[in-house]
């Protein structure tokens, strides 16, 4: 299933905010790349502050601090609320990877209802082969990281017993841009409300209504990024399914604890 329909989790502050970003997403069609959305790397300022905040994208990174005296990897959940970061190493190369909320590669030892919004060592929540993850913290560039950790990513694959029925929720949710009713939804895969929430929230950690309003979210803060200086609030009304100006604004807060103007101004 291709997963980039209609949907990019993004974390725009850790792009602006942060020291020599670059980013790049997979290239090919294979397994691996329809479940990482995103690789990323950055360097954290010396003697200042390092602090941004992660707003709910869904997603799961990988964060790999590349320091030659204190490598460490920890994976980071989607928040369901804005929320900062502050413990990131001075003066460091930090390498990411982003998956897609529906990602079937990190086999975690907990349900995504236990883990949405932890910051975890890896090891805690991940049974894996150490080797070849240390290598990538002691990679000598971006390019270099990222094909050590495609050649990590293609010994893992594995699939839930529901799994197909994630995938398909999840991709006709994406298709909608976040606005399906959730009643039809259950209707048209034939479980009831109950059962499509708890697996819902075992394996992504949002129930559907709160999938689907993250990725309307989501949606709408891309369509904000695209033209920053001058976007039009009532474009993104109505591309996004809003009723009308204050849904949007009271949508967008819920999820950024900022009107979508206030967000827009914390960032540049």
């Amino acid at each position: 299933m291709k997963t980039t329909l209609n949907f990019f989790p993004a974390q725009p502050e850790i792009e602006y905010k942060m020291d020599n970003y670059v980013e790049r997403k997979p290239i090919g069609n294979s397994i691996i790349h329809e479940n990482i959305a995103l690789f990323y790397q950055f360097k954290t300022k010396k003697e200042s502050s390092n602090s941004f905040s992660l707003i709910p994208d869904g997603s799961i990174d990988l964060l790999f601090c590349c320091s030659e005296k204190k490598p460490s990897i920890f994976l980071w959940t989607s928040p369901n609320q804005r929320s900062e970061r502050l413990d990131l190493l001075e003066d460091c190369d930090y390498f990411g990877v982003r998956f897609f909320p529906e990602q079937r590669i990190l086999d975690l030892k907990y349900s995504m209802r236990e883990l949405l919004g932890k910051t975890i060592p890896l090891y805690d929540v991940v049974s894996v082969d150490t080797s070849l993850l240390e290598q990538i913290s002691y990679g000598e560039n971006f390019e270099e990281r990222i094909r050590l950790f495609e050649k990590f990513s293609e010994k893992f694959y594995f699939k839930t017993e529901y799994q197909d029925l994630i995938d398909y929720s999840v991709k006709k949710i994406y298709s909608n841009g976040g606005n399906l009713n959730i009643k039809q939804l259950s209707m048209d895969i034939g479980y009831s409300d109950r059962y499509l929430r708890k697996k819902f929230e075992e394996s992504i950690g949002f129930t559907p209504k709160q999938f689907s309003e993250m990725v309307r979210f989501q949606n709408s803060l891309a369509a904000m990024m695209i033209n920053h200086n001058n976007y039009n609030p009532l474009d993104i009304v109505y591309e996004n399914g809003y009723h009308d100006q204050a849904h949007f604004i009271k949508g967008f807060k819920k999820f950024a604890d900022l009107t979508p103007t206030q967000f827009m101004y914390n960032l540049f």
